[in-house]
């Protein structure tokens, strides 16, 4: 007897229990319903499903009749479906009764999985309630054509509201005979999809054909394989792993099977496929996180299904071409196989579908409520409470610690599970394990981007040779290390400077490798990405344990390596390398200030970039010297003093410019303070003044350094900007473009002083400072990000100009350290040769059609930076 206390005490329990409520009052109202319902072994069952499931509740609703289906939800096999089937379109007819069919197939396993069911039972029995339904469709509309099954289909792990991807397959030739199969074919896609009263039965999808939606409907089995050897993009073949016959002609199926096998594993892999592979991932990624939704997307997102999947078919493209065991449509099953085959460590096979398990059941889940196609997790917190007790969880807290831990885990794996294979060719078994050879590595390493794989091979069984300390641990810490070669500007050559490293170093480095991966990545990184800093660690190899986390550097050197490190690993952002190398710079300048032992109040200044903390990683140190003294003995010492600090300086591998000092290179070296101010003003020209919004105290005497600071801004920020010196500043930056950018057509791509370039973001930061910092000096900041998010603030300049000049200004400093962080070399415009602006792009971290992406970035940048660059020059007041 369902009393409305047994009611609500069941529905209490549901996910939903407001939703449970509902669905059952519409239900019970149906006598038969109420019987089936009120059974003890079936009221915890409707409950979990109808407080969870908004579709479920309307097919009952509509059929409740059907409510008998939850008196039995176990398992079952293809020869019962295929009766129940049977028996509905003979009561309904074909079409009708597909689609009952499905529906009510789908309750009864939603039921089933709610009710804790393991995820290859659902999947299973999902993937042959469509298998039912697609062999009465071609049985009665498309008998003569093979159904070849795609994607999740074919792979036996359907989702609830999954695409079934297909193409057709037809024998014979001739024009009569491929209109007949593609007649067949359109009939038996209509037959599934077109919506009735009772909905559709299967959402089919015939898109993955050759030649895509304007290809052919059905291609001839000959066709298909010139089409797939000659024509096909890698992601074509790729879908083929999940290929396998449905229903129809079985024969013309496994023909079919049978003919694309050698072209998805090839004896031989072309290189290029590899990268294609990636590409298409990147390409998914990049559109999920243009969409905001990578901490979102279950399928698609940052750690997602795609993940697990995109891994698991790298590695049976590059390893099912000999090993045959590997050729397995579903996931699982070929993660299991690549296991048992010792492509990937048992542990982390377990681990990868333990969390793809719980990924796919969440998506599972999200379908499962209106029987949509999504794999967004909702923004509702209700809607993720309940979504968290359909999966046994407390609360949306609970689901969110637990999709973070999925996916982490599954990002962490996929970035390394491809690279395994690697190590376990130089791991230095007496017997290697079956399917991992020298061929299949030299195959994976030119797969990678390496020119010379042979080369390649011979340097990684020396960098992990087991007889020594530090071969143990790059072994053990290949993984993370792997990565950064292989994506880097030049594979080769930095595999090179990873060995020049290795073979210098000593208990040590092979310690702190040991204890910190994280050393380990930094250190791949940085010989990958920068000649200079391999030099340093060559050097004094113990500078490697500056990479560790937390580990202040020993001296300057190892500090540099420090930030070269982090910003090639891209784990300092763009934005705060110039402070990071100002950091490092300040400790420079004051080693060498003390050095020369300062005998009277000194201290020294830093202007341009050193002075607003934006250094890149080849700027010269604009400094200048001010001291407090009175006499010729006092300038003479302050002059030795000055010399003494720009030679330690450039000892230490840096470069001083004293040039902005009061009448440049012709000037002394140091001026009291009271000589500065003095010169400021009688003689100091705009320039002068521009310069020195960018001021600031780096060593020496601290209250001096204060004193200077704080004059020069009463010198920059004057109290009104005199138009005569707003017109200076206009046609100096004019000027510099017109002169030193050399030939003028260059000047698109000289991200130092051409069009868009620093220069125009730097030259409208300090007019505008110049302009408003006499009334407002709560804007006057010496760096440059700041300066614009004061300006901003107050209104100063408009909002899209100061969104356009800090974009640019934080995208070029990126491309000057990218240039420059190789040899330290200066560097001002993209180079020109496209292999040139290849490097550098793979170098900024773009993947996907990586010099086209970076060109078109730089040019729309740059083109928004000159715009708003005009309009703070021409349109303020």
């Amino acid at each position: 007897m369902l009393s409305p206390q047994v009611l609500e005490r069941a529905c209490a329990g549901a996910p939903d229990p407001e939703r449970a409520r509902t669905a059952l009052s519409r239900i019970i109202e149906d006598p038969g319903a109420r019987d089936v319902i009120a059974r003890d072994d079936v009221l915890p069952v409707a409950v979990r499903l109808l407080g969870f499931s908004t579709a479920a509740g309307d097919f009952l609703a509509a059929h409740p009749a059907e409510a008998c289906a939850l008196a039995d939800v176990s398992t079952r096999s293809r020869a019962q479906l295929d009766g129940e089937l049977a028996e509905d379109a003979g009561r309904l007819g074909v079409r009708d009764g597909l689609r009952r069919f499905r529906r009510r197939g789908m309750l009864r396993v939603a039921a089933r999985d709610l009710s804790g069911a393991p995820f290859e039972d659902v999947v299973g029995e999902l993937s042959a309630i469509a298998e039912a339904c697609t062999g009465a469709a071609a049985l009665d509309a498309a008998p003569d054509v093979a159904v070849i099954a795609l994607g999740k289909l074919g792979g036996r792990e359907l989702n609830y509201a999954s695409d079934v991807d297909v193409v057709f397959v037809h024998d014979g030739s001739g024009a009569e005979r491929q209109d007949a199969a593609e007649r067949a074919s359109a009939a038996f896609v209509r037959l599934l999809s077109e919506p009735t009263a009772e909905g559709i039965a299967l959402r089919v999808d015939p898109a993955l054909r050759p030649g895509g939606r304007a290809g052919a409907l059905s291609r001839s089995l000959e066709a298909m394989r010139t089409y797939y050897e000659s024509h096909a993009a890698t992601w074509e073949r790729q879908a083929l792993i999940k290929a396998r016959p449905v229903a129809g002609r079985a024969d013309l199926g496994e023909a079919f099977i049978g003919a694309v096998a050698p072209i998805v594993f090839p004896d031989e892999l072309e290189p290029r496929t590899i990268d294609e592979v990636r590409e298409v991932k990147v390409r998914l990624e990049e559109y999920v996180r243009a969409r905001g939704k990578s901490g979102t997307e279950v399928k698609r997102g940052w750690g997602g299904i795609r993940d697990v999947e995109f891994a698991v078919q790298l590695l049976q493209i590059v390893h099912g071409r000999r090993d045959e065991d590997l050729r397995e449509p579903n996931t699982l099953a070929a993660l299991a196989a690549l296991a048992e085959h010792g492509y990937v460590a048992e542990e982390d096979a377990a681990a990868l579908a333990d969390a793809y398990r719980f990924l796919r059941t969440l998506e599972h889940r999200l379908q499962m409520v209106r029987d949509l196609q999504t794999h967004e997790l909702p923004l509702d917190a209700g809607a993720r409470t309940t979504l968290a007790r359909s999966l046994g969880l407390d609360d949306a807290a609970a689901l969110a610690a637990a999709y973070e831990r999925r996916t982490s885990l599954v990002r962490g794996l996929h970035e390394r599970l491809f690279y395994r294979p690697l190590l376990e060719s130089f791991a230095g078994r007496s017997a290697p394990r079956p399917g991992v050879d020298r061929d299949a590595t030299l195959e994976l390493l030119a797969g990678l981007g390496f020119a010379a794989p042979g080369a390649a091979y011979e340097v990684l069984a020396r960098l992990v040779d087991p007889a020594t300390r530090l071969g143990k641990v790059l072994a053990n810490v290949f993984p993370v290390i792997a990565p950064a070669l292989a994506l880097s500007a030049d594979p080769d050559a930095a595999l090179v400077r990873l060995e020049r490293v290795a073979a210098a170093a000593g208990p040590r480095v092979a310690d702190a490798l040991a204890n910190d991966p994280g050393a380990a990545r930094r250190l791949a990184h940085v010989v990958a990405a920068s000649s200079f800093a391999t030099d340093l660690l060559a050097a004094d190899p113990d500078r490697v344990l500056a990479l560790e986390a937390d580990r202040p550097p020993e001296d300057v050197q190892a500090a540099l390596v420090q930030v070269a490190a982090r910003y090639a690993a891209r784990e300092l952002a763009p934005k705060d390398t110039g402070l990071a190398l100002a950091g490092v710079a300040d400790r420079v300048v004051a080693e060498a200030l003390a050095d020369a032992s300062p005998d009277l109040p000194f201290a020294v200044i830093g202007l341009g970039k050193l002075g607003a903390q934006e250094l890149n990683f080849a700027s010269d140190l604009d400094v200048v010297f001010v001291y407090e003294g009175e006499g010729a003995g006092a300038f003479r010492q302050a002059t030795a003093i000055g010399e003494r600090t720009l030679s330690g300086i450039r000892d230490a591998g840096w470069e001083p410019d004293a040039d902005l000092r009061p009448e440049g290179r012709s000037g002394p070296l140091a001026k009291s303070l009271a000589a500065y101010l003095e010169y400021w003003e009688r003689y100091a020209q705009t320039w002068e003044f521009q310069s020195l919004t960018r001021v600031r105290f780096v060593a020496g005497d601290e209250m001096l350094g204060r004193r200077f600071c704080a004059f020069a801004h009463d010198v920059a920020f004057a109290e009104y900007l005199p138009v005569d010196r707003v017109g200076e500043i206009r046609r100096m930056r004019e000027r510099i473009e017109r002169e030193r950018v050399r030939p003028p057509e260059a000047a698109r791509f000289h991200f130092k002083l051409g069009y868009g370039s620093l220069a125009d973001v730097q030259f409208a930061v300090e007019l505008s400072l110049m302009r408003f910092g006499g009334r407002h000096p709560e804007i006057r900041t010496s760096r440059t990000l700041e300066a614009i998010e004061r300006l901003a603030e107050r209104r100063l300049i408009e909002d899209g100009a100061a969104l356009a000049l800090g974009e640019a200004f934080i995208y070029l400093s990126d491309v000057k350290n990218a240039l420059e962080v190789d040899r330290r070399v200066h560097a001002e415009a993209i180079p020109g040769s496209p292999e040139d602006q290849l490097a550098l792009a793979r170098r900024l971290g773009y993947e996907e059609y990586p010099r086209q992406t970076f060109l078109e970035d730089y040019r729309r940048i740059t083109r928004r930076a000159r715009r708003a660059m005009e309009r703070v020059f021409y349109e303020e007041g």
